[in-house]
């Protein structure tokens, strides 16, 4: 039998363990026992949903034939072809897995740290979620600002969808016309991309949602609550929550070449492959594929993986599917390697899928061999509008 060790039991790393049939002795090294669906952090936040309805146990979603290490990595020679643990353990394989995510640098950025701790986020943990729900019922006027202080961040549409949701919040309770929502991003439009920057930036106005742009957050003034960005401009907030940078993964790896000046994984981006090694792999957020930092992207690419470990030559196409919603509709950013993101428009059944998405989201986990298919077809369906550079 094959040993495939994979580290980290996110989205990504999970769905590829439950791909793999029997001919392989899969194992998953992660440092926490807890799965968490992490864009439920909106949720906890803006609508006050618990936090344990976004919380499963890591062994629970993986098959009995799947071996769970509950340890934290602390290096991996790719080499010597061997992973080591935080107690101890050397795990040898036939393959190695990168799958543990972007780590979220709040020490950057002076005052980033003290903001977190006085309001919490949207971004980080459920703890942080629920500090910001009790924040956000705090206020009564002002000034909510969500800033990001880095382009390259998870989900490129969670800012806005805290703003949208964040509006609604203070307009269920009769506050839209004391609290004001502000966005601030570090881009020359509303989205990084303007075909969808078009689409929602009227979205944005109709709320009276303050838009700012080329802001990248460069320091946090808790004490006189302020921001001020790389490019001089200052916001001034009564709460904020800012994304912040990322960075790739802290534990060593030799050779340390196969890291880029950020941390990330360097990979062939169509294959997931290690640069340089035929038997490692990274799938997710920890690598430099220049796609989205999404669920989608780490979903497709742990097909990818999984179908070349037995011998297929799939590819990953760069394909996005990245959903962004305002209070009452929705839409999906889509884009590949070769297409930019398509003109979509806004929808309320399209606000219907990704509710649909998030409910189906354990059970695809858990289950990946039954809902690829379908999910398949979806991408298949869609694939098309890129193709001819239409929207739907």
């Amino acid at each position: 039998m094959e040993r495939v060790v994979i580290i980290g039991g996110g989205g990504g790393g999970a769905i590829l363990a439950n791909l793999l049939p029997e001919e392989f002795k899969v194992t998953v090294v992660d440092k926490s026992e807890v799965h968490f669906f992490q864009p439920g952090n909106l949720w906890i936040a803006f609508k006050g949903v618990r936090k344990e309805k976004f919380l499963r146990p890591l062994r629970s979603l993986l098959k009995p034939r799947v071996e769970f290490v509950h340890d934290e990595v602390v290096s991996v020679d790719l080499n010597e072809r061997v992973v080591k643990t935080a107690s101890g353990k050397s795990l040898s394989y036939d393959y190695v897995v990168f799958a543990s995510g972007a780590e979220l640098d709040y020490g950057s950025v002076p005052g980033h740290r003290e903001l977190l701790e006085r309001f919490g986020d949207f971004y980080s943990t459920p703890e942080n979620a629920e500090k910001l729900h009790a924040s956000l019922r705090g206020l009564k006027e002002g000034r909510f600002v969500i800033g990001i202080a880095d382009p390259v961040y998870k989900c490129p549409p969670g800012p806005h969808k805290a703003a949208f949701l964040s509006w609604e919040f203070f307009a269920r309770r009769g506050l839209s016309d004391k609290v004001k929502v502000v966005l601030a991003v570090p881009v020359p439009h509303a989205y990084p991309s303007k075909t969808i920057a078009d689409i929602i930036e009227p979205e944005l106005n109709s709320r009276g949602i303050e838009l700012h742009t080329f802001f990248t957050v460069n320091e946090v003034d808790v004490a006189n609550k302020r921001i001020v960005s790389l490019e001089g401009e200052e916001l001034s907030f009564d709460v904020a929550a800012v994304v912040p940078p990322h960075r790739g993964p802290s534990y060593a790896v030799n050779p340390a070449e196969v890291k880029d000046g950020s941390g990330y994984i360097k990979i062939d981006k169509y294959t997931s492959r290690v640069e340089g090694f035929d038997d490692a792999y990274a799938i997710g957020d920890c690598t430099n594929a220049p796609t989205s930092k999404s669920g989608v992207t780490a979903h497709l690419q742990a097909e990818v993986v999984a179908a070349r470990l037995q011998g297929i030559d799939a590819r990953y196409s760069g394909r996005t599917n990245c959903p962004l919603i305002t209070d009452g509709k929705g839409l999906f950013v889509i884009s590949d390697y070769d297409h930019p993101p398509i003109p979509v428009r806004l929808s309320k059944f399209k606000r219907l899928m990704e509710d649909f998405f998030v409910a189906t989201y354990w059970s695809a986990v858990r289950s990946p061999e039954l809902w690829s298919p379908i999910f398949r077809a979806y991408f298949e369906a869609t694939d098309e509008f890129i193709r001819r550079g239409e929207g739907w």
